[in-house]
């Protein structure tokens, strides 16, 4: 019998869609994206949907949304009006260290 290869991460590691690292998925932010066209921060980490994950810090989240990772990681495109209202919605969940959000905002994506 072939014994199943285990993922590098393990069950509770998740990779970050801005600094590709593998973390523990109770420090990241999950933010689920449904097929209606929805996205929405998952603060249980237990809805359905597509999901993906990102570190609570502005330069993964900057890099997120330069790379285009979200849309990747959801495996579709996401609507501009969409992404400004998932990264006001992010504001409270990310630690603002460092760089300039605002200045992504004011760009049309």
């Amino acid at each position: 019998m072939l014994k199943r290869r285990q993922r590098k991460g393990g069950n509770n590691e998740r990779l970050c869609l801005g600094c590709r690292k593998l973390r523990d998925k109770r420090s990241l932010v999950r933010i689920a994206a449904f097929r209606d066209g929805r996205v929405i921060i998952d603060e249980a980490q237990k809805l359905g949907g597509r999901g993906a994950y990102i570190c609570p810090f502005t330069d993964c989240l900057i890099a997120a949304v330069k790379k285009r990772s979200l849309a990747h990681g959801f495996r579709h495109s996401i609507d501009a009006k969409i992404l400004n209202e998932l990264l006001s919605q992010l504001k409270r969940h990310i630690l603002w260290m460092s760089g300039d959000l605002l200045r992504l905002w004011q760009k049309p994506i």
